[in-house]
């Protein structure tokens, strides 16, 4: 059951990235990916603070043993502050969705990485069903519906910020994995990880001289409202769900299903943008739906 489980959870954590992917790239435009990603996390740790609270009973996530709490430091260091930065930047070098097709490189290093220190192993029709999910969710990205690419131009740094991001990000997982393994609390886990990474990014933003500016670039209620309204549907609820995912199923398998985000946005472009919509499109979402049948079923 605790399978099922963190597979619905990944792909709820999917859904949670989908509609962040479209906040954060058009803040990023408007005021700068890395004061998207420094404030965002400001504004998640009074969040986090109250969830942890009311999960756990505790103010401080930091009553743990020195390993778990190194390992969780690790991983949000390179979660939220690393691939975050990669990942920002390159929705506004490449846009949104292109990113998020190569960011689907991820679950590549994750099986890697767990199987090197994790010991984790996966069946053939579960190896199978990734690949499928992989290749439906390239194919709907790769399908450009309009004749244009949303206005974004393909760019070698772009794709590169893409490419460190998804690695990064399986190093953070690894990292939240092996912390959760000592019967550490997701929630806790989480806001550690946020501190973690808001230590590093405020850390960048003073040796760049951009502390100020940063915050600067949100005094319009516009933008402040829209960012909080990510940062709780984002660094709280799906990195929760991500983490309780991570907790109840293999890594393979949870980041896979947490890359169908590009997937996810074809009914918003369907029903909201009114958009029209290929069949290849349409074709590589039933195979995404297909290979996540597998992981289900098997």
């Amino acid at each position: 059951m605790q399978m099922i489980l963190g597979q619905i959870f990944a792909l709820l954590t999917a859904l949670c990235w989908a509609q962040n992917s479209l906040i954060y790239s058009h803040l990023g435009r408007k005021t700068g990916s890395d004061a998207v990603t420094h404030i965002r996390l400001w504004l998640a740790v009074p969040v986090m603070l109250l969830v942890n609270y009311l999960f756990t009973g505790q103010l401080s996530p930091f009553s743990l043993p020195v390993q778990p709490l190194i390992l969780i430091l690790a991983s949000g260091f390179f979660g939220f502050f690393v691939a975050d930065l990669f990942l920002f930047r390159a929705f506004v070098e490449i846009g949104p969705r292109e990113a998020l097709v190569i960011m689907t490189t991820s679950p590549v290093f994750s099986l890697v990485f767990s199987w090197i220190f994790l010991g984790e192993t996966l069946s053939l029709v579960k190896t199978a069903g990734i690949l499928i999910i992989l290749g439906g969710v390239i194919w709907v990205i790769l399908e450009e519906k309009d004749g244009k690419n949303q206005g974004h131009g393909h760019s070698v740094r772009g794709v590169l910020y893409a490419l460190l991001g998804a690695l990064t990000q399986a190093i953070g997982l690894i990292f939240a994995k092996m912390g959760m393994m000592e019967g550490v609390h997701p929630v806790s886990t989480n806001f550690i990880r946020i501190i973690a990474g808001l230590a590093g990014l405020f850390i960048y933003s003073l040796i760049r001289k951009k502390v100020r500016s940063d915050f600067a670039a949100f005094r319009s209620i516009g933008n402040f409202l829209l960012l909080l309204f990510a940062v709780v549907v984002g660094p709280v609820l799906g990195i929760i769900l991500s983490l309780y995912a991570l907790n109840w199923a293999p890594v393979g398998i949870i980041t896979t299903l947490m890359q169908v985000s590009p997937v996810l946005l074809l009914p918003v472009d369907i029903f909201v943008f009114r958009k029209k919509v290929s069949a290849g499109a349409i074709l590589g979402t039933v195979l995404a739906v297909g290979g996540t049948t597998l992981l289900f079923l098997f």
